[in-house]
């Protein structure tokens, strides 16, 4: 058994591609493996900037024998067909056996085919790999016809200690690899994984991602002392990716710059250079910030420092600029600048947006009983920072310094405060407005997004995605689950389409108002699935099983707790057996109205009803099939599944004591009914039929 070691050098690979790089290298290493047969207790994989490596414990020094049997045309097939069949394998008739199987007699033969050694496969593997590699994004480069994220510099592939050469981008394979690009530039060479790791640290190069992420996170502990750093796990993560010997350093912000908002310092901090923020005890914003270095210098990091404090001032005097100059005006004031920005070249400016924003969150506040004029006032304003200096420095800002510029010209708390999370939520899972303004403007602002993008005929096809429609449609869904009011949407959704003036806008392929509708609807329904899944890890069926009954105009809501109430009840053994008799119901139903010719509606005589059984199985559903229907009504979900989960003993019963297809017509007729009615009853619930049980 065998070490496998192959590393990629490249160009520094972008930070957020790194994890998913080293993730989908084990993925096809694995694949691969697999396909040549070969066995290996282990795969690890080991990302830096400049670097992807795999390593692959207790390989075979080569692949087993194994016997391979091709089945050829049967003994009666024509002439031409066994012949081209003994040409392709290579053989001749008599070298042939005789497969006997319920089909009939087929020529065969078995072939042996012997193990092949593994340094002569691994070499193919590699380069399998790097063709079937994907990147979000890639590049050519020189006059190659070969891609990769960054120009690729090198390979090493190692099996047992021994170099095993392969040729792909002009570069061959070798046993030499490089470390630090300015620490330790020189090549050197590697035997093994232990020795390839201890070098690479010898040159520089901490191999192990999250080794280096605890180390960051550590140093910038260290320098901070008696500060600590603003909790950031994506700009860890990002930092991880970008240095290959992290070295911890502390700088200072001009005292002049504190007055500036939080954020308006902290935002070129994080997003432009990377930087840590440090807070006081009191969690309050402190004038210094950590950086991690990449390189270690003669004078302990004071020039690095130096340098990076000059250009966080240079972005915060800019900062400071855009603060008093945005503030002359009045936000409404930027509204008119909207008018010259698009939203869409088919949908109008950000004016005409904004406009319909303010329309559309009035008839949100009327229904729910809010005070539209907050709501109205906060619409008006909403976009109106994207025209302000400082968001187009910073545009991570947006609705932030919107939220700063309204509190400072004397708006209402709650206006500034729905101007910045209307924007919310702005990850999937990400935080959700506990004030109504906020939330029927940030509701608004998804649902004129989503019918305007599908009214013309866009909406997000396969991996493409480029207005961020799943996005909107996942913000919209976690936003419509609040606990302050519910509404049906697809009402929503046709206030927002008339919100449009069409016929002013006359796109090419505008979709009228029932089919945009449908269209917004079904793709909400999918992001649904996804939703309830990882949220709450209700299965897909499930979702479906309640989606399929839901058709009265449903919130999601409602939804929410008729999937969670169906989760409840197929945990358990009524779920399970009212399913299996739901089954074997529809099965006889659908048989016997095959047979028939006519659909059994559950229309029970009472006169027909001869066994206690089915008696006690009619009265049950004759007393539990209106009160289900008025608690789904009501949307008391827990008390219907409790009640139909009653009907269970009685099912049980008819179906171990009643025959359905007697010979008495009547009397199979309306047991036939009988289970038509049982059907109809657990479909008030759920379409049991769409249920994997």
């Amino acid at each position: 058994m065998a070490e496998w070691l192959f590393e990629i050098l490249s160009e520094e690979i972008p930070s957020r591609m790194q994890k998913g790089a080293m993730e989908q290298l084990k993925t096809l290493a694995e694949t691969h493996l697999q396909e040549a047969g070969l066995s290996f207790t282990q795969v690890r994989t080991f990302v830096t900037p400049r670097r992807l490596t795999l390593v692959v414990d207790d390989l075979p020094l080569q692949t087993a024998d194994r016997l391979e049997e091709k089945k050829g045309p049967r003994l009666d097939a024509p002439q031409t067909a066994i012949d081209g069949f003994l040409k392709t394998v290579g053989i001749t008739r008599d070298e042939c056996e005789v497969l006997d199987t319920p089909k009939g007699k087929f020529l065969c033969v078995t072939k042996k085919e012997r193990g092949q050694p593994t340094q002569e496969i691994l070499p193919r593997i590699a380069v399998s790999i790097l063709e079937s590699f994907r990147w979000p994004k890639s590049m050519r480069w020189g006059d190659l016809s070969v891609s990769w994220v960054r120009p690729l510099r090198g390979f090493v592939n190692v099996f047992e200690g021994n170099v095993v050469p392969f040729s792909y981008a002009g570069l061959i394979a070798s046993n030499t690899t490089q470390g630090h690009r300015f620490l330790a530039p020189k090549t050197f060479t590697v035997t093994n994984f232990q020795d390839y790791a201890e070098k690479l640290r010898r040159h520089f190069v901490i191999l192990d991602w999250q080794e280096r992420r605890n180390l960051i996170q550590q140093g910038i502990l260290d320098v901070a002392k008696d500060l600590k750093p603003l909790e950031d796990e994506a700009l860890l993560d990002e930092v991880t990716g970008l240095v290959e010997w992290p070295v911890s350093l502390k700088g200072k912000v001009d005292a002049h710059f504190m007055n500036l908002p939080r954020e308006v310092i902290t935002t070129p901090m994080r997003v432009h250079q990377r930087y840590f923020p440090l807070l006081d005890s009191s969690e309050n914003l402190a004038p210094f910030f950590g950086v991690i270095a990449n390189v270690e210098t003669p004078d302990h990091g004071r020039t690095i420092v130096t340098g990076n404090e000059r250009v966080l001032r240079a972005r915060l005097a800019d900062a400071q600029f855009f603060w008093k100059q945005d503030q002359k005006l009045p936000l409404d004031h930027f509204n008119v600048s909207l008018k010259t920005r698009l939203f869409h070249q088919q949908l109008g400016s950000l004016f005409e947006k904004v406009e319909r924003l303010v329309k559309l969150s009035s008839k949100i506040a009327q229904k729910v009983g809010a005070d539209s004029s907050v709501v109205t006032r906060a619409a008006l304003l909403c976009k109106a920072d994207l025209a302000s200096q400082m968001v187009n420095e910073f545009p991570e800002l947006q609705g932030i310094m919107g939220r700063y510029y309204a509190q400072n010209q004397g708006e209402s708390p709650e206006t500034a405060r729905a101007i910045e999370e209307h924007y919310w939520p702005k990850v999937s899972g990400g935080a959700i407005p506990d004030a109504t303004p906020s939330l029927i403007l940030a509701m608004a602002d998804r649902l004129d997004t989503l019918i305007g993008f599908f009214a013309i005929g866009i909406s997000p096809t396969g991996s493409k995605d480029p207005f961020a429609l799943r996005r909107a449609g996942l913000g919209l869904i976690a936003l419509s689950l609040n606990s302050y009011f519910s509404l049906p949407m697809t009402e929503l959704l046709s206030w927002a389409y008339d919100g449009y003036p069409w016929s002013e806008l006359s796109p090419s392929l505008l979709k009228n108002k029932e089919e945009a509708i449908s269209d917004v609807w079904k793709f909400l329904l999918e992001r649904f699935k996804f939703f309830l899944r990882d949220g709450q890890g209700s299965p897909y069926d499930h979702v479906d099983a309640v989606i399929g009954v839901a058709h009265t105009n449903p919130t999601f809501l409602d939804l929410v707790l008729r999937v969670k109430t169906l989760d409840q009840l197929m945990d358990g053994k009524d779920g399970q057996n009212l399913l299996t008799a739901y089954k074997r119901a529809s099965n006889i139903l659908k048989i016997e109205e095959e047979k028939d010719k006519k659909h059994y509606e559950g229309q029970v005589s009472a006169d027909h009803l001869t066994s206690s059984e089915e008696k006690a199985l009619f009265a049950n559903l004759s007393e539990k099939s209106p009160l289900i229907q008025e608690f789904i009504a009501k949307g008391n979900f827990v008390q219907a599944v409790q009640d139909l989960a009653t009907l269970r003993p009685f099912v049980d019963q008819f179906f171990d004591k009643v025959i359905v297809n007697t010979e008495e017509v009547p009397l199979r007729q309306n047991r036939l009914h009988l289970l038509a009615f049982l059907r109809k009853t657990l479909h008030q619930v759920a379409d049991f039929s769409k249920l994997e049980g």
